[in-house]
Formats: structure tokens, C-alpha cells, sequence
């Protein structure tokens, strides 16, 4: 997502709509039961995240919501809740969300939003405590992986009625395709997509003139061949630069991979560690390792260690999501360009990986009809969260990319060179595998890269471990 740093580090902090009732005790239960996860994204169970504290909180809270409710009724209004993800940095975010609810309700009468932004930290086990203890919220922004867990438990609405409006008015042109795909399951619309982080690389155009390559390499054989290049002119820079120590890793390989026509899973929704094509990607880090071409040190990089390395002036190509901390550098943005991914020997495209949130009501809600319409109003209204807000993400609707907040030369080449080449996480399976929750959450594919970059355990048996791990995801989330 467009960043102000890498989205994973980004993803913490949150806070509550000033001037509105929110069910605190809901949060304060739900955050208090919560086990450590390690990683921002969550990890494949909540593990004991309910003690006696926390449930009796919780059941306050949800006796609360419905006495609440039924004041309302008798009122003849209606509240939805909704859980707002933290996308911004600062109190321009809260104060532009507060906006955009005021015009909601002034368009609305009668129907009341109570917006919580909750913060990145433990997420996963926040919304599953939350729906385990029948207090989800009606409306939410939530990680991709969210939408298709919680509609195989039967607990996402369905919004096909806001996707067939979106095919009568051309709305649905607005969005790519295989990210709206997504979202379904079962044939049925159970998100639409909100916003998107971007992975793709930034790299320095004076450096490549200086070592006198001409041309941006394309392929794994030309950039190989500017690595050594670099190397020998200027072997005091890093010629590849990325985060090693954190989920960041792994986004970074699959470019890689999917560029060469190897996913997570492949179409039969078997692991695609076991494809060749795959293998050759684990080779081809091996060989960064090898060769030197990677960064000191990078497997306990974290994102802003790869971040301080680039803004330093010590390395070349920089795999990111585009962090907007760039513009903080100006001599260091007046020598960069954004450049995609390069292309495998046996790869038929060149893709870069790509992560949508998705905006999604859940079918606890008491008033389904209207949590449609909002999810649908904030869909196509939330502009100003980027033009005001200062959010640090990138919108999924291509006609936000506009204005003076992305006329520059960051967001143009994400708008220009990323997107056309971006691809769900998940390709090549259109929609989200069984599986995925965990094996995002865990961080589970870091594994191919990182042994790689170790160079101690052969190719075949790191994809033979890597496949295990995914096997093993797949299992958990199909088990009856």
C-alpha cells in the first residue's frame, strides 16, 4: 500500500472516533484476552485469548450493544459499527474519517455510525474474539486474508447486490478484476476490494549510469549481470537491498517467483514450492547470497534497516512498497525511479505481488441492507482519505489515483509500472486458498527465502520443507 514506510511497519497504533460511543468494553476485553502473536498480520489461531476477565467484559459489552440497540429501534434509528483499520499516522486520518461519517448521516437520517480505528497489532485475534463472542462489528476494513476465513465460517454477508449496482453504472471498471475476484467465495461477493499495498522496487538511476549500465535490466540474467557490474565499479554499495528479518522477505521472493511462473500454490491448489520454476527462484537467492550482492547482514534487516541503507546512499535496488518517507530525501527521490520486478527464464510475464484489504460487512449485523449501503457509500467515497488523511495506503479504485496527492513521481510509477503488472498474493489461485490466513500470519514462505540466503540446506529440500509447511496450512484450514 502507498506508505509512508514499509506496511509493515506501519500497521500500528489505533484510536477511537472523538465525540462518538464505542464499545470500549468490547475492546478492552477483546485486547486484554489476546495472546502475543509475533508479526503484525496475526498468526493461524487465537490461540487462549478469552480469560474469565476478558469474557465477562465482553458479555457486558455485547448486553450493552443490545440495550442499545433497542433504544434505537424504538427511536426508529438505527447504529452500525464499524472498525475502521489504522491507514494513517496522525489525527488527520481520525479527523478526515469523522468527515466523511458526518456526510454519511447528513445523506443518511436516521442511521448513526460509530467508528473504532483499530490498531494492526494482533488484529487477526481482535476480529476472531470479536465474531467467537457474537460482537463483530457490522462493518469493517480488514487484511485479505480476512474475508474468505470468516465467510467459510458463514459469518460474511454477502454484497453481491453492491457489485451487480457497480456492473449497471461501469463502477466495477474501477477495479481490477482478479482483485475483485478475490473476494468471492462460492460464487458469492463477500468483500470488495479497499485498499492495496504495492511491492515492486526503487532503484538508483545515477548509480546505473555511473557503472555504466545502460539499460534497466529486465530479466534475472541482466540483473545478475548489473549486480556484477556494480560490484566492480562501486563495491562499496549494495547492489540488492531488502528487508530479511521480517514478513517483508517473503513478498520480495514471490515477485520473484510469479515472475518466473511459480506461486504459493499452484492451480490444483497444491504447493508450488514443488515446481521447478520455483526452485529456480531459491537458486537464483542463493546466488545473491553467493555472490555478494545482497546487503550485510540482511537476514536481520528490518524494514527500516533496508529504509536507512537506501536513504544512506548505500545501495542500488531497493524491493519496497514505495514508502512515502522517500520524499523526506529529496537529492535521494531526485536519482530514484520505481521499477517492477524482472522477468524469469521460464516465465511467461512479469508480476509483482500485490496485498488488497477489502472493505467487508459481517452477517451478525442486525440491519443488513444498510451495512451493504454503507459499505458501498465508503467505497466509493473515502477519496479524502488520501487527499486529506494522510493515508499511507493506496487505493484499490483506480480514480483515486488523482490530484495533486499523487502527482508525483512515486505514486505515477506505482500508478504506471506497478499496477499493470500487479497480481493477488495469492496468484495464481483467483480467490483466497485455504490455508492463506496462516500461512500469511505465520510468515510460513519466509522460509524459502531466508534458507536460501543462509546457503546451508540444498534447493530440493528447502522446497520439499517449504511444501510441507504449506500442506500443513492447507490441512488445518480444511479439516472438518
Amino acid at each position: 500500500m502507498g506508505q509512508a514506510t514499509d506496511q509493515e511497519d506501519k500497521r500500528e497504533g489505533g484510536f477511537t472516533m472523538k465525540k462518538r460511543w464505542i464499545t470500549l468494553t468490547l475492546t478492552a476485553a477483546v485486547m486484554a484476552g489476546l495472546c502475543g502473536c509475533g508479526g503484525n498480520s496475526g498468526t493461524s489461531g487465537a490461540g487462549d485469548t478469552t480469560g474469565t476477565k476478558a469474557e465477562t467484559e465482553t458479555t457486558t459489552a455485547k448486553a450493552e450493544t443490545v440495550a442499545q440497540t433497542a433504544k434505537e429501534e424504538q427511536k426508529g434509528e438505527i447504529t452500525l459499527q464499524f472498525w475502521e483499520m489504522n491507514y494513517g499516522s496522525d489525527d488527520a486520518y481520525l479527523e478526515t474519517c469523522e468527515k466523511l461519517i458526518a456526510q454519511y448521516e447528513s445523506e443518511n437520517p436516521g442511521v448513526n455510525i460509530e467508528v473504532t480505528v483499530q490498531p494492526w497489532d494482533n488484529y487477526y485475534q481482535l476480529f476472531l474474539t470479536a465474531v467467537s463472542s457474537n460482537a463483530a462489528p457490522d462493518v469493517a476494513s480488514v487484511a485479505l486474508d480476512l474475508p474468505d476465513m470468516y465467510a467459510r465460517m458463514g459469518e460474511a454477508l454477502e454484497l453481491n447486490d453492491v457489485v451487480a449496482e457497480w456492473k449497471q453504472d461501469g463502477t466495477i471498471d474501477d477495479y481490477g478484476e482478479a482483485t475483485m475476484k478475490s473476494f468471492t467465495y462460492e460464487g458469492d461477493q463477500i468483500a470488495v476490494p479497499y485498499m492495496v499495498g504495492y511491492r515492486g522496487i526503487f532503484y538508483r538511476s545515477d548509480y546505473l549510469k555511473e557503472c555504466g549500465i545502460e539499460k534497466v535490466p529486465e530479466t534475472w540474467d541482466e540483473l545478475l549481470a548489473a549486480c556484477e557490474k556494480i560490484e566492480e565499479v562501486r563495491p562499496d554499495l549494495a547492489p540488492l537491498d531488502f528487508a530479511g528479518a521480517d514478513m517483508g522477505l517473503w513478498h520480495y521472493f514471490m515477485c520473484f517467483a510469479m515472475s518466473n511462473d511459480a506461486g504459493i500454490v499452484k492451480e490444483d491448489g497444491t504447493p508450488g514450492s514443488t515446481d521447478d520454476r520455483y526452485k529456480a527462484a531459491i537458486d537464483l537467492f542463493k546466488t545473491f547470497k553467493e555472490k555478494g550482492y545482497v546487503a550485510d547482514g540482511v537476514l536481520g534487516h528490518k524494514s527500516a534497516d533496508a529504509e536507512k541503507l537506501y536513504y544512506s546512499g548505500k545501495s542500488v535496488f531497493w524491493f519496497t512498497s514505495f514508502p512515502a518517507s522517500i520524499f523526506d530525501y529529496p537529492e535521494i527521490l531526485e536519482n530514484t525511479e520505481v521499477y517492477s520486478a524482472f522477468k524469469g527464464p521460464d516465465g511467461t510475464a512479469v508480476r509483482t505481488s500485490s496485498f488488497s484489504d477489502a472493505l467487508m460487512a459481517f452477517s451478525q449485523t442486525k440491519y443488513p441492507e444498510e451495512a451493504k449501503k454503507f459499505v458501498k457509500w465508503w467505497a466509493e467515497n473515502s477519496s479524502a482519505l488520501y487527499t486529506e488523511g494522510g493515508c499511507w495506503a493506496y487505493p484499490a479504485k483506480k480514480s483515486f489515483f488523482s490530484g495533486e496527492t499523487f502527482n508525483n513521481k512515486v505514486a505515477q510509477g506505482v500508478l504506471n509500472k506497478i499496477v499493470p503488472t500487479a497480481v493477488p498474493c495469492t496468484w495464481p489461485i483467483e480467490n483466497i486458498f485455504p490455508g492463506f490466513s496462516q500461512v500469511n500470519g505465520e510468515q510460513t514462505m519466509n522460509y524459502s527465502a531466508q534458507e536460501a540466503l543462509n546457503g546451508k540446506v540444498d534447493t530440493g529440500e528447502i522446497a520439499r520443507i517449504q511444501a510441507e509447511k504449506i500442506q500443513e496450512a492447507i490441512d488445518i484450514a480444511t479439516e472438518e
